[in-house]
């Protein structure tokens, strides 16, 4: 079947990448593996052989009739819908309902279309509370700035809310050439290993996103003039000459950039920030 471009096909053809991946996700057999996009099933196959269910969501219909052919009798259940529009913990919830003795913490295995990476990843983050970890095949770059350390380039919004939730880290390159049809830029496989509890307390997890669009909407910018340039983005009662008290409040010097705060201080700015608002309210 010839990829589509529209849905940014590149299907894995790489057996060595296959195992590697699947051995980096060692799942067993009392655990359910929920795939997005899982293109031919080069790692359905091998999650199957290892895991106790596979729940396979795919967006092509003609692919998820090609899976459903291929593996009629297996431990596997194929989704045909856009993983962007479906609600995961009710998705999770009615698979393990379904098969009551695996493990209530799944694992989450993707090979991403470039184009929506970000917007599934930030999806997979707000329903972390299901997920054990996550093993997802991104673009190199965008993996190395989910990675970044504070104080670098590549350091912003999914840096991040990727880290205050999860342990992450790159596991190894994939060149382009293991993908037909071959695309324009390198991947690599990103491990997001969901923390008990997160590196620092969120006391809202819409605010923290608002502020973290406000404070790298100009980087150039030190966080003070980011936040005040767009405070009323952040929330409407937000008001200008109240951030300097607010970063002061959560410890913060207003002449930083954003890109030098860490996770623990964009979530004790977000705490300042919900009080303050809590406060006006009342």
């Amino acid at each position: 079947m010839k990829a589509k471009k529209s849905l940014g096909q590149n299907f894995l053809v790489d057996q060595n990448i296959v195992s590697r991946i699947v051995n980096s996700v060692s799942p067993t057999k009392d655990e359910l593996v929920l795939e997005i996009g899982p293109g031919h099933g080069a790692l359905t196959e091998m999650l199957m052989e290892r895991a106790g269910w596979v729940v396979a969501v795919e967006l092509d219909d003609e692919l998820a009739n090609e899976l459903q052919n291929k593996f009629s009798e297996s431990n596997l259940t194929i989704i045909l819908a856009d993983i962007l529009a479906i609600d995961i913990n009710e998705l999770i919830n009615k698979e393990l309902d379904l098969h009551p003795h695996l493990k209530k913490k799944i694992r989450v295995v993707a090979n991403l279309p470039y184009y929506i990476s970000t917007a599934i990843l930030t999806k997979l983050i707000a329903s972390r509370m299901a997920i054990r970890d996550m093993t997802l095949m991104l673009q190199k770059e965008v993996a190395e700035r989910i990675a970044s350390p504070p104080s670098n380039k590549d350091y912003g919004i999914l840096s991040v809310l990727a880290q205050i939730y999860s342990q992450t880290k790159i596991l190894f390159p994939v060149k382009s050439g293991s993908f037909r049809p071959i695309p324009k830029v390198d991947s690599a496989i990103l491990q997001l290993e969901v923390y008990a509890k997160p590196l620092a307390e969120v006391v809202d997890d819409d605010l923290l996103v608002k502020i973290l669009q406000g404070a790298f909407s100009q980087r150039r910018k030190t966080i003070l003039n980011s936040l005040k340039s767009v405070a009323s983005q952040v929330h409407p009662q937000l008001l200008t000459e109240h951030i300097i008290d607010l970063l002061r409040l959560a410890n913060i010097t207003p002449q930083r950039r954003a890109e030098t705060l860490n996770c623990q201080e964009f979530a004790q700015l977000t705490k300042e920030v919900y009080k303050y608002l809590e406060a006006r309210v009342n």
